[in-house]
């Protein structure tokens, strides 16, 4: 690890990891492991099925391919909506509505017209029948492999992305996204992450968490703000963490 591979005190306290060599990983998770496991704590909805995992999955389907900031605001304005009129978003003009609306400082949501009918489509697929979207005693692996087959725009990564939200302190996938490759890899992928690199690249995660005895998500969350030096809670979704609407 050379003196700049992390550096500290960037960002009300982050830090940015520049390398992905076992010491600088190690450095990373140990400066951070408090700080991330009550944020994982904070938004831990131990949840398998209802509502909490509706949620879950809406907030992957936002965060493809678009910022934080705007995912966020797009999922509180959507939260608030449900609570207002008792309902959830089943038609893709209100959903479209409320994405397009949803601009934050870092940017606006992504191919807002296609996910708002992805969000539309699923959320009465959800009220017919949520069965297909719940875990009904899988694994994180194969339930993730099932909301990629039954959820339109949940590719693995944000597939993952969801189950881990479900239970993030004992998860034990991951979100692999460009910012997680280029840390592990050193260059932003061309074109979709193959599956045989995902699942590598997954179980290197897996092995730092085993070693610093934290869950998977919650060490690839250090590593995903670290490659990034800015710290986020995700304190958006504490809101749902163990309410239904």
């Amino acid at each position: 690890m050379n003196e700049t591979s992390v550096q500290l005190g960037l960002f009300d306290g982050a830090i940015r990891l520049n390398s992905a060599d076992r010491e600088s990983l190690d450095l990373a998770v140990n400066l951070t492991r408090e700080r991330y496991t009550e944020y994982a704590c904070a938004i831990d909805p131990q949840a398998d099925e209802g509502d909490p995992v509706y949620w879950r999955i809406v907030f992957a389907l936002l965060s493809v391919h678009s910022p934080i900031g705007a995912t966020f605001k797009a999922y509180k304005t959507l939260r608030l909506w449900s609570i207002r009129f008792g309902r959830k978003p089943r038609f893709h003009q209100t959903v479209e509505r409320i994405l397009r609306a949803s601009n934050a400082e870092d940017g606006a949501i992504m191919y807002a017209p296609t996910k708002a009918w992805y969000i539309a489509d699923f959320t009465r697929a959800w009220e017919s029948d949520p069965v297909p979207f719940t875990r009904q005693g899988q694994t994180d692996h194969d339930w993730r492999l099932r909301l990629v087959r039954n959820v339109r725009g949940l590719g693995i990564a944000k597939a993952s992305f969801a189950v881990a939200l479900c239970n993030p302190l004992t998860a034990t996938v991951c979100c692999i996204d460009t910012h997680i490759y280029q840390l592990f890899v050193g260059a932003v992928p061309r074109k979709a992450i193959k599956p045989s690199v995902y699942f590598a690249l997954e179980a290197q995660i897996r092995r730092l968490a085993r070693r610093h005895k934290l869950g998977v998500f919650v060490v690839q969350w250090i590593l995903w703000d670290a490659k990034r030096g800015i710290p986020e809670s995700h304190n958006a979704l504490s809101d749902s963490s163990r309410k239904a609407s």
